[in-house]
């Protein structure tokens, strides 16, 4: 995309593809945090992350699953929050 950005100049990009494709990256980006910022928890700053730093301690696993299903329901919200940025946003630069 940025190489035939870059010959036509970028007044020649469609900007729903531009757009389409930072939004892909912001919530691929966005996910990735929310999943990864659980451990946090190993160096002691908390988060989602204790519920499951707290439940391997204990030998508790209903509650590992259930740190480990809020992370993921949290994963699945923030991309869907961010497909329907994109979904709105994008129709009205078309």
């Amino acid at each position: 995309m940025f190489a035939i950005c870059r010959s036509y100049g970028l007044d020649r990009c469609e900007p729903t593809v531009t757009f389409t494709l930072l939004m892909t990256g912001l919530r691929s980006a966005a996910v990735q945090v929310v999943a990864t910022a659980t451990i946090a928890a190993m160096v002691g700053q908390g988060g989602l992350g204790r519920i499951i730093t707290a439940g391997f301690n204990t030998y508790d696993t209903p509650q590992v699953v259930a740190g480990a299903l809020l992370v993921a329901v949290l994963a699945l919200l923030v991309e869907a929050v961010l497909v329907g940025a994109d979904r709105l946003l994008g129709r009205r630069t078309l």
